[in-house]
């Protein structure tokens, strides 16, 4: 998946392993453990005590319906650095570029749909330089049959300081419109 903006572009590439990102492993497999034979936890089930180790990179996102929204109920505070603002509240359309925000919201719709985790590679690129980072994206349900929450994790192995720079070029540009 591509987009593009007058900044630049992004891509994201769908990775089928997370071998290269053992700590996103240690999440999915915390996931597969909390779910059991269900295809999605509750969210009960995930117990911050659990992941303190990982709560700066974490988001979840409340799924909403007609039309298909989600909106941020807790951002780790790495996060909120990264993007230079508090996402608590907001969507992800809401996020800056507008071709980013786009497509991560193509991939919460992606991940309600399939109703299974979904792997990408962020790849965000401008004349300048490239950037990227590894996110986890993973369905829970209150209901067992319906995807009500979406998890996200990004990985660790990122560059917090060379993304927080490239939102924080891209965030005045829409502050201005």
């Amino acid at each position: 998946m591509i987009a593009s903006d007058d900044w630049g572009r992004i891509e994201a590439i769908t990775l089928d392993s997370s071998a290269d990102y053992p700590d996103l492993g240690q999440i999915r497999a915390y996931w597969d453990r909390r779910r059991g034979d269900r295809f999605a936890p509750r969210r009960a089930d995930i117990d911050p005590a659990d992941l303190k180790e990982f709560l700066s990179r974490i988001m979840i996102a409340d799924v909403l319906r007609d039309p298909m929204e989600f909106r941020y109920r807790l951002s780790g505070t790495n996060i909120g650095s990264v993007h230079g603002q508090e996402m608590t509240g907001k969507r992800p359309r809401d996020l800056t570029p507008a071709a980013y925000g786009e497509l991560i919201h193509a991939h919460y719709c992606e991940a309600v749909e399939r109703r299974q985790p979904l792997l990408h590679l962020i790849l965000l690129d401008t004349s300048q330089r490239s950037r990227s980072y590894a996110r986890l994206l993973l369905p829970l349900s209150e209901d067992g049959e319906t995807v009500s929450m979406l998890l996200t994790i990004d990985s660790r192995e990122q560059n917090s300081k060379a993304l927080r720079d490239f939102f924080a070029k891209t965030l005045p540009l829409v502050q201005a419109s």
